[in-house]
């Protein structure tokens, strides 16, 4: 369970809260999963560890990507746009 605090954590440093809510869930799952089918221990491990190094070295690149202009940001810019424009009509 260890590994899934670290999951969820290191997921939700970069991609997010929720990211890493639903990465934690999904790691808990596979390890609960891997507890009762033989020899499938080792590959959700090595899986856990891909993501991990994954999110650690590229995370930096994929949260500058997804960190584009809000929703809000864009909504108050084009509210500013159709004001500015109705007032030098005037």
């Amino acid at each position: 369970m260890v590994a899934a605090l670290i999951v969820g954590a290191l997921t939700a440093w970069y991609l997010g809260l929720r990211t890493g809510i639903i990465a934690a869930v999904v790691t808990v799952a596979a390890l609960l999963i891997a507890n009762f089918v033989p020899g499938l221990s080792l590959a959700v491990y090595a899986l856990v560890i891909a993501w991990s190094a994954a999110v650690y070295f590229l995370g930096a690149k994929i949260s500058k990507r997804a960190s584009g202009p809000s929703w809000l940001g864009v909504v108050t810019g084009q509210a500013k746009s159709w004001v500015g424009k109705l007032t030098k009509r005037s």
